[in-house]
This record gives C-alpha cells, sequence and structure tokens, in this order.
C-alpha cells in the first residue's frame, strides 16, 4: 500500500501532462504502478452485520400489519408476521427489521378502560359531591388488597448483563393473604388479615366487630363510610346491616380506584413489604404485612394526612379530564 502523499503527487504529475512511464521513473515505480496510483479510487468500507432480506414491498407490508394488529388491541411478535404474511425470513431478521423501523418490544401496562358511560358516572358523582361539599375530613376509606409469596408480577432489580435474576413461582394455591385496610381522618390504619374466602357474612362480622365500634368511638355518627363496588360489599345482607347500624355510606362509581387514597397506601406498603428476600411461608408475608402496617401508624401519619388535605386536588382532575382516570 503506497502512502497518500505519493498517489497526490502522482496524480499531480499526470494533471500536469506527464506519462505513466515519466511518473514511474520520477517516482521510482513501474509503469503500471504509476497508472494504479493516477486512478486509485478509494471505496467506503462494506457495512458489515447481517444483510436485510425485506424489501420495499415487504416493508410496506409489515408496516400495514403492525398497524392493524396494534388497532385491535392484538399482541406484534414476530412469528405472527411471518405466518400471516408468509414470509421467508426468521424471526430475528424480522425482529431486526422492526428495530429499524422505530419499533421496540415492550411489556405491556396494565391499565383501567372507562367507557363513556363510566365517565359520565364518575364526572356527575364528582360534581355532586363537590356541590354538596363532601365532608372528606370524616371520611373513612377502604379497601382489600392481596399479598403473594412470589412479590408482585413487576418485580424488577438491576444486575449484571449476563445475569438473569430469578425468583420461585408457585403453581399451586396458598402462596398469599387477603388483607382489608381501613384509613382514618386522623391519620391511623386499622386492618385485619382475611383466612379463607371473604364472604358477605366475613365482611358483616368484620363490621360489627371491629369496623363500627372503630368509627363510632373516633367519630360518634358523623362520619362517612367509603367502599367500592365489589360483590360482597353489595350483597343485601351488607346492606341491611349497613342501613340498621346508620352507617352513611358514600356513593361511589365503578371503577374508581384512582380516587381511593388506600391505593396509595396499598403503594407504600407493598414497596416495603416486598423490598427483601422472597417469602417461603406464609407466616412470615403475614408478620411482614403486619409490621409494616404497624411501622406506618408511628411514623407515616403525615403522609396518610397529607392524602387527605389533597384528596380535593383529584376530583378537580377529574372534572378538567372529563371523568378521565385523575392518575392516567
Amino acid at each position: 500500500m503506497h502512502e497518500e502523499s505519493i498517489r497526490v503527487l502522482a496524480k499531480k504529475l499526470r494533471s500536469e501532462g506527464k506519462t505513466y512511464h515519466e511518473i514511474g521513473d520520477i517516482l521510482g515505480l513501474g509503469t503500471f504502478s504509476a497508472r494504479k496510483l493516477c486512478t486509485y479510487i478509494r471505496l467506503s468500507p462494506k457495512k458489515r452485520g447481517p444483510k436485510f432480506k425485506i424489501n420495499k414491498r415487504i416493508d410496506m407490508a409489515i408496516k400495514r400489519k403492525v398497524m392493524k394488529l396494534t388497532g385491535s388491541g392484538e399482541k406484534v411478535w414476530s412469528e405472527k408476521i411471518i405466518t400471516d404474511l408468509r414470509l421467508n425470513v426468521s424471526p430475528c431478521t424480522v425482529q431486526r427489521h422492526l428495530l429499524k423501523s422505530g419499533y421496540k418490544y415492550k411489556r405491556a401496562k396494565s391499565q383501567i378502560i372507562l367507557s363513556e358511560q363510566h365517565k359520565v358516572e364518575r364526572l356527575n358523582i364528582v360534581t355532586q359531591w363537590i356541590t354538596s361539599n363532601q365532608n372528606w375530613e370524616q371520611t373513612i376509606f377502604t379497601d382489600e388488597k392481596r399479598f403473594t409469596l412470589d412479590g408482585p408480577d413487576d418485580w424488577r432489580t438491576y444486575c449484571l448483563k449476563n445475569k438473569t435474576p430469578i425468583r420461585n413461582k408457585r403453581q399451586c394455591k396458598g402462596g398469599g393473604i387477603l388483607c382489608w385496610l381501613m384509613c382514618m381522618p386522623n391519620g391511623l390504619l386499622a386492618f385485619r388479615i382475611i383466612h379463607g374466602i371473604f364472604k358477605a357474612d366475613n365482611y358483616i362480622e368484620l363490621l360489627s366487630e371491629m369496623i363500627v365500634p372503630i368509627m363510632k368511638l373516633n367519630y360518634g355518627n358523623t362520619f362517612y363510610y367509603q367502599e367500592d363496588n365489589a360483590t360482597v360489599h353489595k350483597s343485601k345482607k351488607v346492606q341491611k346491616f349497613m342501613q340498621d347500624s346508620g352507617i352513611q355510606v358514600i356513593k361511589w362509581p365503578a371503577k374508581s380506584p384512582d380516587l381511593n387514597i388506600v391505593e396509595d397506601i396499598w403503594k407504600m406498603i407493598s414497596n416495603a413489604v416486598y423490598d427483601g428476600p422472597q417469602f417461603n411461608r406464609k407466616e412470615d408475608l403475614i408478620k411482614k404485612v403486619i409490621d409494616t402496617i404497624n411501622c406506618m401508624n408511628n411514623n407515616s401519619r403525615d403522609d396518610i394526612l397529607n392524602l387527605y388535605r389533597t384528596f380535593r386536588n383529584r376530583l378537580v382532575v377529574v372534572l378538567m379530564g372529563k371523568g378521565d382516570l385523575c392518575n392516567k
């Protein structure tokens, strides 16, 4: 390989009218070498990597297929595209092409879908709350949540690129617990671990033995009770018990966990419960949940009181969003 300066000099001599033989004599080269120097053209290096076997026609077909699948809410994956379009390429080829076209394989985010009827109902109820100046400072929020030994489905952690974190997944029943929680305007939490199936009779027992005594002890008869529209809450037995006990139950719109401050409290509890090694025994999980809630009663009352203070902001967001989720 000749240096670039010799090539430049050879081309300069050629531009001055020198023959290839004369240029060779000046540079101490043969005629053929001098000619090669003068006619040399630098070629760009070939692009390394796999060759894409997808032409423009197939590219347009893939884009149309992706748009169709996405519009109908179906899963988009390489094997499905190959099968539907009858392509003679490998899944890796389609995956590389999708990545090159700006697509990325992502995990779907679970989200509550509200119909127009749900939004209208939410808008009407929220408007009624604001118009009647509902006293949220005397409202008790409740909810239930299941904790599992396996941990949350979206459990993630940082690790080395060549390592994959593995957690045990049970395929039989008995790997979790149900916890009922009540949040009071004084920032304290009351709870109970539910054993077995949570039926209407169990809920009435919980109301009579725990909920009603605590509420009347702290707030007399001037309190409001919030619960969602779960089947166990809306059974005739429970409704009759509520009326006989004089409990003022707030009418709650369907599909509205975003308005329940207990959902925010569940997030705090879950972060603490699952911040550690995986549970092997149900007793350990129960103890961790109980210890976490007791710790929050001692150290997180200000955070809970702040949820009460900012609750009306949620209602404003719902109004501005015409009934849409306030945490969308």
